[in-house]
């Protein structure tokens, strides 16, 4: 093959087209030096394959937007079009879509010869592409979800920090905030050392029902004092760019804690304490500020229990009040499945009735000017 000069368009034959590897889809999937078939269904987990399948075997393929790919040899690793290139290489291989279970209809002719050759554009390396693709799928149209960002804009800072680029200067490119930058970055930091201590796996995350990897998790309770403090990470933490291994060898045991209550552990069977940022993520922070409600929740992980020890008694109240509101309004839009003669339902209304006026009559006694009715 003759030299190709980057920043070009040409058409190249799809068979010469390799899937980008590196891809941060790819590695939030966990694959490594995987197989086509292993690279397709990585990207199917995050991405509608199937849809773009049945819509290019409806209209042929649309060479609208090239791929963006770098020569490697005789070949070009795709860096941008990666879910285009997995739905041409099902349609050309039926055995290869049958072997990740995506039905491929039969393609008529002119169909067949659309997925021949594409449009690339042609870049020297992914530091040229990066700016392009960066844009497009942290604020562009084809957004990546937050680990997929967080790990290009982390490779992008760890490349090019030794020459001077920032994480301001990264945000800026990207069309982002320096702070949410700062903070996905920060998070994979964390994330990538905790895999790299073995004391978590992302992949043998607890299984929870319709629950994608919830890295925001992790970023948000780094923005807590309490979590952070527990880790060891220095108090200029946030307020500087990170640095990789941010967490003390001395507090691996500390991480390991962490992810488990953020993650859960499948293989032992454990369940992540952390169900929702609010408020499970906010009383964590609470408990580990705490030196005893910390010691009560490590001995009995009960987050509950451990809460109540710093939970103010004005905190407990207005949790009680809200509640209760909720649950009455909840009976009230049932109210049609009364049945009138239930004698013990009537009077326990009657009882709600009373002390909801005992509540309604002493707060009003103690803010003056307030009506009791």
């Amino acid at each position: 093959m003759p030299m190709i000069k980057a920043g070009r368009r040409m058409q190249v034959a799809t068979d010469q087209l390799d899937f980008d590897r590196e891809n941060p889809r790819l590695v939030e999937e966990g694959v490594k030096n995987a197989s086509d078939a292993e690279v397709i269904s990585a990207l199917a987990d995050v991405a509608d394959i199937g849809e773009l399948v049945q819509s290019i075997a409806a209209n042929g393929y649309i060479d609208i937007e090239p791929l963006v790919a770098m020569p490697t040899g005789k070949r070009f690793r795709v860096l941008e079009g990666n879910r285009r290139l997995a739905a041409i290489r099902l349609l050309r291989r039926p055995r290869l879509a049958a072997e990740v279970g995506i039905l491929t209809p039969a393609l008529r002719p002119d169909v067949v010869k659309s997925l021949e050759e594409v449009s690339l554009y042609v870049v020297e390396s992914p530091d040229q592409a990066r700016e392009f693709i960066g844009f497009k799928h942290i604020n562009g149209p084809h957004k990546w979800d937050a680990l997929a960002k967080a790990r290009f804009a982390a490779n992008w800072y760890r490349t090019e920090r030794t020459s001077g680029t920032t994480l301001e200067d990264i945000a800026r490119q990207l069309g982002d905030r320096h702070d949410t930058v700062q903070r996905l970055v920060s998070g994979v930091f964390v994330l990538e050392q905790a895999e790299k201590a073995k004391v978590f796996d992302m992949q043998d995350r607890y299984p929870l029902k319709g629950s994608s990897f919830a890295f925001s998790h992790l970023y948000t309770a780094l923005t807590r004092p309490g979590y952070r403090d527990y880790l060891g990470l220095s108090p200029e933490w946030r307020s500087v760019d990170p640095e990789p291994n941010p967490v003390p060898k001395d507090k691996f045991e500390a991480l390991r804690n962490v992810m488990l209550w953020l993650y859960g552990s499948k293989s032992e069977n454990i369940e992540p304490v952390i169900r929702s940022q609010n408020p499970n993520l906010r009383q964590l922070d609470r408990v580990l500020q705490s030196p005893t409600a910390r010691v009560v929740f490590l001995q009995r992980n009960d987050l509950r229990e451990a809460y109540a020890l710093v939970e103010s008694p004005e905190s407990r109240f207005e949790a009680a009040l809200v509640g209760a509101k909720q649950n009455a309004e909840s009976a009230l839009s049932q109210i049609g499945a009364y049945a009138e003669h239930d004698e013990t339902l009537l009077q326990l209304a009657t009882e709600l009735l009373r002390t909801t006026k005992i509540i309604n009559t002493t707060m009003a006694s103690l803010a003056p000017g307030q009506v009791i009715t």
